[in-house]
């Protein structure tokens, strides 16, 4: 189940940390929100993020796969 566990990879966790540190100061320091006007950022921020995790995904199945 996707989310079932902690992981034990220290790439995913150092990830999620910095993920979790940016939305943090971004809400608390920048202002940032959805629920605003001015939602460029943040969403940016999060296609990035998004599109990075399913090339990585991609990149690891692939290359587990021997490319088969």
């Amino acid at each position: 189940m996707p989310g079932g566990g902690h992981s034990e990879s220290a790439a995913v966790r150092t990830i999620g940390a910095i993920v979790a540190l940016i939305a943090v100061v971004g809400y608390l320091i920048l202002g940032w929100s959805f629920s605003g006007s001015d939602t460029t950022v943040p969403t940016v921020i999060g296609v990035i993020l998004a599109a990075s995790a399913i090339g990585w995904t991609l990149y690891n199945r692939v290359s587990s796969d021997n490319g088969t």
